[in-house]
């Protein structure tokens, strides 16, 4: 298991795939592997019949890789981006030929638009009246657009104005096809991939960042090469003699029972899934760009609906209201932690050092909800495997994610014993330490 993952992309940080095909569409940078997901489903013993569920699906990759073994499969997420990555990626009954002539009509749609701002981008152009016409064209029939002006996107550089207009110019078509929306949302998560994949300046570390100017013009090339790879894995697809079937739910994992029953389902099988780490990684920032161009996010309160949903695990996700570290404030090994970021932390004058010990209690406080809710729905004796990484984020202070997961999971009101715990990958801290840190899979039981 250890050897599963080959080196990360330095700046893009995706994980090298075993099959490209349909995962391929769209990946976000902290995926973990195709190939990971299959072996866990031999380890655990489960095939055709079973119902497997994976309560943070992210882009789908559990619910992909269990559709072309036959398996039926529910993902929830909290993030809408990942909801329609997930649905999308899971969509197959769509129809190839057609999803490439839309694209064909969507570039020559759009062609005159970009020549005219790339061929104005040039130093010597020099009709600049025409110029802004256009660009203020482009912006007023997008409020996605207007939103990532409004928000400093470009003028933080996250993408340089001509290819975002380009990008803004084709979403607007795409919004604008009068076709079954199941076509509109594979362009539009086309259109988002390419624009996080090559088009803008952005890059992944522990946080997004940007290197200026490394982004991509060419956005239909981009984006005619996307749907090209589309159309062929779904004709692909389309030969394989038997698929599983899959539903995604948008909503708060803390609650899987309540949204599995509200969809009506009672029970789940097996549990695989890559919950959030506390470490300072947020999701609702690095995914900004899809969550803007996919129109989730056009305001703070919009951002905070969608953060709210989610276990806290980063200091910008915090907020005075949350609750979920009463729950396990008091427990031995999570009040250690605690105690030792604040004494860390008590000489510090950033303002986000005093949240540490308090992620540290939210962020367990929400998982220890999640098991509980989980318990809910896991037949007896099914399993449920959680791929979870140590972290050293907060000042050097070691948090072991897993061990205290399989504490947390085997409290007599939970209802979980721990059936195995693998370690699939070591990689080095990012924090200042170098130290290694083990990314684990955590294997529990229903009782």
């Amino acid at each position: 298991m250890a050897e599963a993952v080959s080196e990360l992309q330095a700046g893009r940080q995706r994980q090298k795939l075993r099959s490209e095909v349909v995962h391929g569409w769209y990946q976000f940078v902290l995926a973990y592997p195709d190939h990971l997901i299959a072996d866990l489903l031999m380890r655990l013993g489960v095939g055709r019949g079973a119902l497997v569920l994976d309560p943070f699906c992210g882009t789908g990759t559990t619910l992909v890789e269990c559709k072309k073994l036959g398996i039926d499969s529910i993902g929830i997420d909290a993030n809408p981006a990942s909801v329609v990555a997930s649905q999308v990626k899971t969509d197959w009954d769509l129809d190839p030929e057609l999803v490439e002539e839309l694209s064909r009509h969507l570039v020559a749609k759009v062609a005159p638009l970009s020549q005219a701002l790339l061929i104005g981008d040039m130093p010597l152009f020099s009709n600049r009246s025409d110029l802004a016409s256009l660009r203020a064209h482009i912006l007023a029939q997008s409020p996605e657009g207007q939103y990532v002006v409004q928000s400093g996107m470009i003028s933080r550089h996250w993408i340089d104005e001509t290819p975002f207009l380009i990008s803004v110019a084709l979403l607007t078509e795409i919004k604008e096809l009068r076709v079954d929306v199941r076509y509109t949302l594979l362009l539009k998560l086309a259109l988002v991939s390419c624009i996080v994949e090559s088009i803008a300046n952005v890059r992944f570390g522990p946080e997004i960042y940007v290197v200026k100017g490394s982004g991509n013009h060419d956005v239909l090339r981009a984006f005619t090469a996307k749907v090209s790879t589309i159309a062929d894995d779904l004709r692909t697809v389309s030969a394989m003699p038997e698929v599983g079937r899959n539903w995604v739910l948008e909503g708060d994992s803390r609650q899987c029972d309540v949204l599995l029953r509200e969809a009506g389902f009672e029970q789940v099988d097996c549990v695989i899934t890559s919950p959030p780490y506390p470490t300072e990684k947020d999701y609702t920032r690095n995914t900004r760009l899809e969550l803007v161009y996919l129109g989730f996010v056009h305001d703070r309160e919009s951002l905070r609906r969608i953060k709210g949903r989610m276990v806290r695990s980063h200091s910008k996700g915090i907020y005075k209201e949350d609750s979920d570290g009463k729950l396990v404030a008091d427990l031995p090994y999570i009040k250690a932690l605690a105690d030792e970021l604040r004494r860390k932390t008590a000489g510090k004058k950033y303002g986000f050092a005093k949240l540490y010990p308090r992620i540290i209690e939210e962020y367990f406080g929400g998982m220890y909800r999640h098991l509980l809710s989980l318990s809910q729905v896991l037949r007896p004796g099914g399993k449920a495997a959680y791929v979870v990484g140590e972290q050293c984020t907060y000042l050097q202070t070691f948090t072991p994610t897993g061990t205290i997961l399989a504490q947390l999971a085997e409290r007599p009101e939970v209802g979980f014993r721990v059936s195995d715990v693998m370690v699939w990958r070591i990689r080095q801290g990012t924090t200042g330490s170098g130290n290694a840190i083990k990314e684990e899979i955590v294997v529990i039981e229903k009782k």
